[in-house]
């Protein structure tokens, strides 16, 4: 991917970024935030907000025509939206999408309906929606996040399971430096290159949660993931201390009983289940 390729030729201590962001394929800067709502009967809609720093959605519009002309697209038509919905799963059905744009960035807030919810399956990396040809949308590089809803009494049962895999990020070599070392000027440069940064998946219940093994839970809505660059990055001494408890291979699972405290980050648990009616 060709953010961790950067840390690995780069910034091999910088392991706890690799690792919580080894899921995104980062181009550009990237604010993207996916809001699941399901009814009592697995029926419900997706709202998916990606905003791309103003500078790199620019670049991407430019381009040359047949005739090697300047030419101008966007990344968030209509027919690109209506192919994110494709991927979404079985009988996901593209509603509306309407421009946002916020503190230096730009692109679309984009609703999706399905009427079964065990037939969706969310990414976990944002997606340019409809890119075929970008890296963020390859399905081969593809983490679903899927889901099991099911009727029990009078009440609804909701699985939702991530697909985790042991991150990738390699064992420091001989020469890299301690965590308490690392080069300031670096640090300096993680913050510039993820100014911005966030992603996060909720899912909101129609109902009241009953019961549920979620870690954070607001009302009705459950953050699932919450990834923001800027705040994981503000305590440079909490940041050093992290990541020299991050090992070689180690999954989300590993390491998620070492951010409670970390600013900037939310990582629920592999499988969360939440009963409401």
């Amino acid at each position: 991917m060709i953010f961790v390729g950067f840390l690995e030729n780069h910034m091999r201590t910088m392991r706890v970024v690799a690792l919580l962001t080894a899921s995104v394929c980062l181009t550009g800067c990237i604010n993207s935030g996916t809001l699941i709502k399901v009814k009592a009967d697995g029926s419900g809609t997706v709202e998916q907000t990606i905003l791309m720093n103003t500078a790199t959605l620019k670049g991407l519009m430019a381009g040359l025509d047949p005739k090697g002309e300047m030419k101008q697209s966007t990344p968030f038509s209509e027919a690109q939206l209506k192919q994110t919905a494709e991927r979404l799963g079985k009988g996901v059905r593209f509603v509306s999408s309407t421009p946002m744009s916020q503190g230096g960035f730009e692109g679309v807030k984009a609703i999706y309906a399905f009427d079964n919810i065990n037939q969706i399956q969310v990414d976990q990396d944002p997606n340019i929606s409809g890119s075929s040809n970008n890296a963020m949308s390859n399905a081969k590089n593809a983490k679903p996040v899927t889901f099991n809803h099911a009727r029990q009494g009078g009440n609804s049962v909701l699985t939702v399971t991530f697909n985790e895999q042991a991150m990738g990020n390699p064992a420091p070599s001989a020469d890299t430096p301690a965590p308490d070392t690392v080069d300031p000027a670096m640090m300096q440069m993680m913050k510039s290159m993820f100014e911005g940064f966030k992603v996060a998946i909720d899912i909101e219940v129609e109902g009241t949660i009953i019961k549920t093994n979620a870690d954070y839970v607001n009302g009705s809505r459950i953050t699932l993931l919450e990834i923001e660059m800027a705040g994981l990055l503000e305590d440079e001494a909490k940041f050093r201390a992290l990541q020299s408890k991050i090992k070689p291979g180690a999954s989300i699972a590993d390491v998620k009983p070492f951010l409670k405290d970390v600013k900037g980050v939310k990582i629920n648990n592999p499988v969360v289940t939440v009963e409401y009616r």
